[in-house]
């Protein structure tokens, strides 16, 4: 099966807060580098010759996190695994939402929050793998110190109810606080370039952010003007602009093993980009035009050597985090991050021994 989607375009924008935020859209073609031809060409000619499995998938946004979906279309690798992968991508995540409602695809790549909306409209999808996630930073002005002192102060966040807000919300419960009661929220629109511009103008006290806004201070030299109060690993908070991959449960009841090899290729796509550098920045060139030799450094040890996981398991906070937002629709009625989710693919190629063939103790 097949499945042509029609009137899809990519968005193109620059903005580097964008890659974690909106996305970049892809703008002309550059050569990657040899060792992905010699990747491509590694593929076994009988695996080539013989016909691919069809599967379409809907993408957005463009994310520094989705590198191994496009390093295993571009390296052979879903070829190598007897998949004939077809990407497409709309120009928004409700039209990703949107696809799902209309069956437009197999599977579905981007925040979770747009998947479990179409859920809790009547799609039937199950989530099955994640990439990476937003690498999240409270900021605060250079004064605060220790997050008590956030107490009575100013917070930057989305507009109520969004998954930014929740995430606002969360990184403070964390921290000990009540968003309600022990600080003062002021709701902004989505992009966290926003709240970090209002945070350097004084307007507010302290908001989440990407990493990449800390990359864009350094360069700038203002990054003495805003103070690191915790991060992913401090909070353990892996949630927010996640890439998520959902399947039709058609597709896992019908085609289990087509799932499977997709998440082999996406896995072995980890493993390549972590052992060689130049692949992943042919990647991050071609897809997010990025050619600046200190942001590729920059997105190689942020997302290739740490927020990109070597198992691809779903997250399900991520999943949970869209249940919330959504919890009025009818469709999520009884549903759980846990009965909307299948762990068991990733967790089969560990017990396989896949991964550990991928990453040979030295």
């Amino acid at each position: 099966m097949k499945v042509t989607v029609a009137n899809l375009r990519r968005a193109l924008t620059l903005a580097l807060s964008h890659f974690v935020g909106e996305g970049i859209g892809l703008c002309g073609r550059v050569l990657i580098g040899a060792q992905l031809l010699l990747v491509a060409f590694a593929v076994p000619f009988a695996v080539v010759a013989a016909e691919l499995r069809a599967v379409t998938v809907l993408s957005y946004p463009d994310r520094p996190a989705k590198l191994p979906l496009w390093l295993a279309q571009d390296a052979g690798l879903f070829a190598k695994y007897g998949l004939n992968v077809e990407i497409k991508t709309p120009n928004s995540g409700e039209a990703i939402a949107e696809g799902a409602r209309n069956h437009a695809a197999d599977i579905y790549i981007a925040t979770a929050n747009w998947m479990v909306s179409a859920i809790g409209d009547g799609a039937d999808l199950v989530f099955f793998a994640n990439t990476g996630y937003s690498v999240l930073k409270l900021l605060a002005q250079p004064s605060i110190t220790r997050t008590e002192q956030l107490r009575g102060k100013r917070v930057g966040t989305g507009e109520p109810g969004s998954s930014q807000d929740r995430i606002t919300r969360e990184t403070l419960r964390r921290l000990g606080l009540d968003a309600d009661k022990d600080v003062t929220l002021v709701p902004f629109g989505s992009r966290s370039v926003l709240r970090v511009n209002a945070l350097l103008k004084g307007e507010i006290d302290a908001t989440t952010s990407n990493e990449d806004n800390i990359f864009d201070l350094e360069r700038r030299g203002e990054i003495n003007k805003v103070r690191v109060l915790a991060d992913n690993d401090s909070l353990k908070l892996y949630i927010g602009a996640g890439v998520d991959f959902a399947a039709t449960r058609n597709l896992l009841v019908s085609s289990r093993e087509t799932v499977k090899k997709f998440t082999q290729a996406l896995s072995e796509a980890i493993a390549l980009a972590r052992r060689d550098r130049g692949a992943a920045n042919g990647i991050y060139t071609r897809y997010l035009k990025v050619s600046d030799s200190g942001l590729l450094e920059f997105m190689y040890r942020t997302y290739v050597q740490h927020a990109i996981p070597e198992k691809p398991y779903p997250k399900l906070d991520n999943v949970a985090l869209g249940i919330a937002e959504f919890a009025a629709k009818p469709g999520l009625k009884g549903k759980s991050a846990e009965t909307l989710t299948d762990s068991t693919l990733v967790r089969e190629l560990e017990q396989e021994g896949f991964f550990a063939g991928l990453y040979p103790p030295r």
